[in-house]
């Protein structure tokens, strides 16, 4: 729902050309269902500026429409009527015209511009057309002259008088089409000759326009600044308070942790020094994760834009095993809402490799309060990796906890993943470390599920680790259920031990 707290009604004194604008934006910013707080977010603007251009106590800058425009239009799927627009650009311009008559002059000039730099682009345009078809008049002009020169060339040496009427009346034929086709040429020439007039003089209108609307701006920059110079002078001075305060906390807190602290002391061999780098790794780690959500949503982003895997990464894993489960849910969440859901899943599908099997047993069900098909996406991940990295203690320990607790359908997903996608030495630990019924049934969904190009180095594992029992039972179950494959598989394994 929308945060109306943060619309209040709009006022008597909003002039009456900005309270149509403000109204006709607040009917498209209701259509979103968000408050102010997290389309600013979203959005990348102040939450104060968005809530005074909806309240109609500032015009907003026409960009901000626009992006409102796109951010409904990609809710409802399908772009907001042209009329619609058009209605409130020119609200806008009205309302921009009794506030500001310098903007008003920047962003008419701003009209006026765009107007004519799509001229420019329809000439050229109508150009290249014109271009295009002066030139393929031109090579069928060539055409027909060199076909005018064979006929005559063959008539001189045609003997019989029908097949010389034949060739005449050809010749006649194409001396016609050659006639049309260069006073079409001529015709295309004018209309080229003009285009080209038309594209320059627009050209013209551009630059012109351009050098005005620089003037524009520089005045209504000048005006600016006389007004605000009081303000910004005040502000500087605040601001060098500030700054002086600020640098005086910082000595005074430097102080403070020289005296409580001592310096660690040198480590003495290659142990200790292995030690101390883990524990400073662990304290950055936690350091990372104890930030607050949003400054941890904010990197993840920027770090998955810029493609920095390396900090991506490592704060990935920092959240993954030293966040609590509400934590990663509230930045799945936030990640989801800003259209960022894949590194949701990444940063899910790492606890499920991390986290501690209590806090993963407590975040698998809070994942699913936030939507069906976004609770399935992030648990399927969690499970997948749980099941690929997890050593086997942990697995038939987490099995355990989820079986005591009724969630089967999980149970299910842990034995199907690891059936199908564990590497084959840590499915081949598994096997050694279940109890005989488990390791039967996971033998069962091995056969059934698992690629064949995996199934010989299992069998090699297998071997290596004397799981002799299991190991007759998956072969007899291949040789039943797969008898296609099965001679293959044996080959394959006869070539891995030469």
């Amino acid at each position: 729902m929308v945060d109306h707290s943060s619309l209040r009604p709009l006022g008597e004194d909003v002039p009456e050309d900005a309270a149509r604008l403000a109204a006709a934006l607040r009917e498209l910013f209701s259509s979103l269902g968000l408050s102010v707080r997290r389309y600013a977010s979203r959005t990348h603007r102040n939450a104060g500026a968005v809530s005074r251009y909806l309240n109609g106590t500032r015009v907003p800058p026409w960009d901000f429409v626009t992006e409102l425009f796109i951010e409904v239009a990609k809710q409802k799927k399908a772009p907001l009527r042209q009329e619609a627009m058009e209605l409130i650009k020119e609200s806008h311009r009205n309302a921009l015209k009794v506030s500001n008559k310098r903007l008003h002059e920047v962003q008419t000039l701003q009209d006026q511009l765009e107007e004519a730099d799509a001229r420019v682009q329809q000439a050229a345009i109508r150009e290249q057309v014109l271009m295009e078809g002066l030139q393929i008049r031109e090579q069928r002009i060539a055409e027909l002259e060199t076909r005018h020169v064979e006929l005559s060339a063959r008539r001189d040496k045609e003997i019989r008088e029908g097949a010389v009427a034949e060739l005449a009346l050809a010749r006649d034929t194409d001396s016609d089409e050659l006639a049309r086709l260069k006073s079409e040429v001529d015709q295309l020439r004018v209309e080229l000759q003009r285009a080209k007039e038309s594209s320059a003089a627009a050209e013209e209108r551009c630059r012109a326009l351009e050098e005005r609307l620089a003037a524009a701006e520089e005045e209504a920059q000048a005006g600016r600044e006389a007004m605000d110079s009081d303000k910004l002078e005040e502000a500087q001075r605040s601001a060098d308070e500030a700054k002086a305060l600020a640098e005086d906390l910082r000595q005074q807190i430097a102080d403070l942790k020289a005296a409580a602290k001592p310096a660690p002391p040198r480590p003495r061999n290659a142990d200790e020094y292995l030690q101390a780098l883990e524990e400073r790794e662990r304290e950055k780690a936690q350091q990372l994760a104890g930030r607050p959500v949003e400054l941890n949503v904010r990197d993840l982003i920027k770090f998955s834009v810029k493609d920095d895997s390396n900090q991506r990464y490592d704060l990935v894993a920092a959240l993954a095993k030293w966040s609590d489960p509400e934590t990663v849910r509230e930045i799945c969440q936030e990640l989801y809402g800003k259209g960022f859901p894949t590194v949701a899943h990444t940063l899910v599908a790492r606890t499920g490799a991390e986290m501690s099997l209590a806090d993963l047993r407590v975040l698998l069900p809070l994942l699913l309060e936030d939507g069906e098909k976004e609770g399935r996406e992030l648990t399927d991940a969690a499970l997948y990796h749980f099941a690929y990295f997890r050593g086997s203690s942990e697995v038939i320990t987490f099995v355990r906890l989820l079986t005591e607790a009724g969630w089967t359908p999980w149970v299910n997903q842990i034995d199907t993943n690891c059936a199908q996608e564990r590497s084959a030495d840590r499915l081949a630990e598994l096997l050694r470390d279940l109890e005989p019924e488990a390791a039967y049934a996971l033998i069962e969904r091995i056969v059934g599920l698992r690629r064949s190009r995996d199934i010989p180095g299992l069998l090699l594992r297998m071997e290596a680790l004397e799981l002799d029992a299991y190991l007759e039972r998956l072969l007899s179950r291949l040789s039943e259920q797969r008898p296609d494959e099965y001679p293959t598989l044996l080959n394959a394994v006869e070539l891995a031990r030469e």
